[in-house]
């Protein structure tokens, strides 16, 4: 009995970190991180100031980053919130709250009031495999329909906590109809995206003998077979897609032993990816999020030995002649597997740029 029980809790383990997305990241963090004090956000500023709001997580709390200055949403402490989503056409927010045997999406405004309990995931303390998982929430345009990672289904016979994209409604019915089918044993599908012509892009998860590796899909009809954009060699994860959906951002560990990652823009044309560049290369980074006129990308990655995760800026991002990457916070340490939430107004980035005082 107890073995099953350390058997069930690993993998609820695995389903909460979403087993193999990014798994090279704790591994070089186990070494590298130092006793180098980090600070919360909100004893710091900006080294320069970056267009309308961010939401970052840090150490299981979100804050917000406007004006060069971090504000704590001071959500509820019973769990570690993270992965915030934006709400399109309202100051609001969905995020995760994940506990630890469970995860579920709550609806946030902008100050940190919690709104909503949009999922109860907890389903069951003596049968906690019957408890869900939810990660990686993503808004549609119509900021009603929202598409989330969620492993359904499965029963109490199984420890399977593979992900699939599920589609549904903030108002309605969370996960109403399931969209994709993930490969056993992987973690499964995470970070789904929608296009304009109704198409979702992800991550998807597989395994080839010993080597867990990713590829991006994009699912053009509920549970049929994907197309995929790239290749299992080049092993591409974390889709971000710009404003206008010309243009992807990615991070690709290919190659490199899971040693290192290429922070990747290409071009999205006709369900086909062209024109790739390497923006950074040879970097732990991770989570690439476009602002919200297109202007340029964020993203997360260490600025030294201590291995905590800052967030950079790349201006131009998606041209043919991207500026070099420029560190935006010192002495922060954020959540790499937590992408950041950006919302306007739209502005240039060269013009909002501007040194932070203090």
């Amino acid at each position: 009995m107890r073995r099953a029980l350390v058997t069930l809790l690993l993998m609820a383990l695995m389903a909460g970190f979403g087993f193999g997305i990014n798994r090279f990241l704790a591994a070089r963090r186990t070494s590298e991180v130092t006793a180098h004090s980090v600070n919360r956000p909100t004893q710091t500023v900006a080294i320069f100031t970056l267009p309308g709001t961010l939401y970052l997580a840090q150490q299981g709390d979100i804050f917000k980053l406007n004006g060069g200055r971090f504000t704590d949403l001071d959500l509820p402490s019973n769990g570690s919130w993270m992965q915030p989503a934006i709400v399109p056409g309202t100051n609001d927010i969905v995020a995760v709250l994940r506990s630890a045997a469970y995860s579920d999406l709550y609806l946030i405004d902008s100050r940190g009031q919690v709104l909503q309990q949009l999922s109860h995931n907890a389903v069951t303390k003596s049968i906690i495999q019957n408890n869900h998982w939810m990660f990686w929430p993503r808004m549609a345009s119509d900021g009603s329909t929202i598409y989330v990672s969620y492993d359904e289904p499965k029963t109490s016979a199984s420890y399977r906590v593979d992900f699939a994209i599920w589609k549904g409604t903030l108002n309605g019915q969370l996960a109403g109809r399931e969209q994709t089918v993930p490969f056993n044993y992987t973690g499964g599908d995470v970070s789904a995206t929608p296009l304009p012509d109704g198409s979702i892009l992800y991550a998807k998860y597989q395994v080839s003998g010993i080597t867990v590796f990713s590829q991006l899909a994009l699912q053009t009809r509920p549970l049929a077979q994907p197309v995929f954009l790239t290749d299992s060699a080049s092993d591409c994860g974390q889709p971000a897609v710009s404003p206008d959906a010309t243009q992807v951002a990615m991070i690709c560990a290919g190659g490199t032993g899971l040693q290192s990652t290429r922070l990747v823009v290409a071009g999205l044309q006709a369900h086909k990816l062209v024109s790739p560049r390497v923006l950074v290369d040879n970097c732990l980074c991770s989570a690439p999020t476009w602002a919200p006129d297109g202007s340029g990308v964020v993203y997360y990655a260490p600025a030294d030995s201590t291995g905590h995760f800052q967030l950079w800026w790349i201006e131009g991002a998606g041209s043919a002649t991207p500026k070099a990457a420029r560190q935006v916070t010192l002495n922060l340490d954020f959540d790499a597997l937590s992408p950041p939430a950006w919302s306007g107004p739209s502005a240039s980035a060269e013009a909002a740029a501007t040194a932070t005082p203090g």
